[in-house]
């Protein structure tokens, strides 16, 4: 598994969907929604799946939590 992500990174795949980042449609697919005022408003809060990009070409979007 870990030869397979080096392998990615040299092909340019990048993974997206971090916990704190800024949601953004065009890169996340929210499919929970929690009210939470400790956290910024449209900021990830979980990530259920992560997300993969070759260049700006999205392969699959990260599936997320948003706050907020």
């Amino acid at each position: 598994p870990a030869a397979d992500a080096a392998e990615g990174e040299k092909a340019g795949l990048v993974v997206i969907g971090e916990v704190g980042e800024t949601f953004n449609p065009e890169l996340h697919e929210a499919v929970m929604h929690i009210d939470d005022e400790s956290l910024p408003e449209n900021s990830i809060s979980q990530v259920l799946q992560k997300g993969y990009k070759i260049g700006d070409t999205v392969i699959r979007p990260a599936m997320v939590q948003v706050a907020n």
